[in-house]
């Protein structure tokens, strides 16, 4: 904990320094004078990623950017797909982060050590560039997704950074280093057969720490374990042999190196925000893993269990009578206490805006998501909310968007991850939810102004355009000319289907 203390002082100038002079600057969403445009955004308005990783992983740096490119003319606008590209690429850059700075950080060089041992066969550096999980760097070329219908980077390994602004700066480091930015930026340009710039924007990138380590310190130090990331995990492991498993996993060591950890929580517990339709199981991801002498349990213990990692993990913290009469006994509603909260605040869009709506408004608390059922299938289409309904088992006190307005009675949507509004589209069937209403979580208009930057931009661009009282440009895309020429350039609220 010290030396990672003494690093940070030796390295916050130097990286501050760095991120201004090697990074570009964000594009704030202007389109070039062309026939085309491009709205990006993030695909869940918040990741979450840990500051160390010798001892357990919950989510690795893995953020995911989209976009969709629109071509103008005289009529309506055609959606750029891979088919009719002819020739284009639609890239991206990370602004914030670039490979030097990102090497040099105390947290993420941990993750470039020790993410090969938590993912066998990855290499987390390649020629000198850091690379993501899915094979995206911090700059790249986007894909596209023909089932979605977006230009994608799966799993940027985007990461929270000093950079010595103190605007930008918020989130509060658990560990006791200086503050971060969360909140990083992605340009996003659309390049015609000759590498020309035809259209370009900027989209918010979010990534934090969530709030695991807050509270697990002094969980650590009050039971007699230093208070560090190495207590914390060894403190942890005692209490997971306390549970039906028997297995403390701080004694597991998974390379042979004579070492406990690190620990990757889903080769045991299923988990889809890993990828992963089942979990491996700890012996097909190393074979020849052993376990530290003084265990009490074998490796006939060690097993996949029956139970996801978000339903054990939710439903712990909701039940264990410690916690419940010691550390929060409303933990069921209070998000921030796992979620990023340390002056983050990942929520943050219209429905925290313009109503007192909160999480387990429409996602219920966590008593209830349990009742429900609905962390057996975690962040499936089939147990989150839509925005004409909460989630599975939850009735809200809030009324949710009538079908009506929408202009149907279902949204079209994929068989996929993360729920209908995030991957769903409407309007003539093209446009992505969050292509007009921004990312989840962050909807337009949200409470943060880098939030409201590129739709506000984007509606800025077209001549003469008028909102109703109580709108401006800062709402979702409604301006009708900003897509088709012959329409109007007052504001309003499109037609869903």
């Amino acid at each position: 904990m010290k030396s990672i203390k003494k690093k940070f002082i030796a390295l916050t100038a130097t990286l501050a320094a760095a991120a201004l002079v090697a990074t570009a600057a964000p594009l704030l969403a202007s389109q070039s004078a062309s026939t085309y445009k491009v709205i990006a955004w993030n695909d869940l308005g918040m990741h979450c990623a840990c500051p160390t990783f010798g001892g357990f992983l919950l989510l690795p740096p893995f953020n995911t950017v989209k976009a969709q490119v629109f071509k103008y003319g005289t009529n309506d606008p055609v959606l750029i797909t891979s088919a009719n590209a002819a020739g284009m690429t639609v890239t991206y850059s990370m602004v914030e982060n670039t490979d030097a700075i990102l090497q040099a950080d105390p947290y993420f060089s941990q993750w470039i050590s020790y993410s090969p041992k938590l993912f066998p066969g990855f290499a987390p550096v390649v020629g000198g560039k850091v690379m993501g999980l899915a094979g995206n760097g911090i700059a790249g070329t986007m894909t596209y997704d023909s089932t979605l219908l977006d230009w994608t980077a799966v799993g940027i390994p985007a990461y929270p950074v000093t950079t010595g602004d103190p605007t930008k700066d918020i989130m509060i480091d658990p560990l006791g280093g200086p503050n971060r930015d969360p909140f990083l930026t992605t340009n996003v340009y659309v390049k015609d057969s000759t590498g020309k710039i035809v259209a370009q924007t900027s989209t918010v990138t979010p990534v934090a720490f969530g709030g695991c380590c807050s509270c697990h310190l002094k969980l650590a130090a009050a039971n007699g374990y230093p208070s560090t990331p190495a207590g914390s995990f060894a403190y942890l492991g005692k209490m997971h042999g306390q549970n039906s498993s028997k297995i403390d996993i701080s004694m597991i060591d998974p390379d042979g190196d004579g070492v406990g950890g690190p620990i990757r929580c889903s080769w045991c517990h299923w988990d889809p925000a890993m990828g992963e339709n089942a979990a491996p199981g700890l012996a097909a991801v190393w074979p020849n893993y052993t376990i530290l002498p003084g265990a009490t349990f074998t490796k006939a213990d060690v097993k996949v269990s029956q139970y996801s990692f978000s339903d054990v993990l939710h439903r712990f913290h909701t039940q264990d009578p410690l916690v419940l009469s010691t550390y929060d006994p409303n933990i069921a509603n209070n998000c921030y206490d796992c979620h990023p909260g340390n002056n983050v605040n990942c929520y943050r869009g219209s429905h925290k805006v313009k109503t007192a709506i909160w999480c387990v408004d429409c996602h219920g608390n966590l008593n209830q998501r349990v009742a429900a059922g609905q962390l057996t299938q975690p962040w499936k289409t089939s147990t989150l909310p839509s925005c004409t309904s909460p989630a599975l088992g939850i009735k809200s006190a809030f009324a949710c968007h009538a079908t009506s307005v929408v202009g149907g009675t279902t949204y079209p949507a994929t068989p996929t991850l993360f729920g209908k509004f995030i991957n769903s589209r409407g309007h003539k069937g093209s446009p992505k939810c969050q292509t007009c209403h921004g990312e989840a979580h962050a909807e337009a208009p949200s409470s943060m102004t880098l939030d409201n930057v590129q739709l506000s931009t984007q509606q800025g661009t077209v001549a003469g355009a008028t909102y109703p009282t109580g709108k401006n440009s800062t709402y979702a895309l409604g301006v009708c000319k900003f897509c088709h020429p012959n329409k109007t350039s007052t504001w309003g609220v499109p037609p869903h289907m």
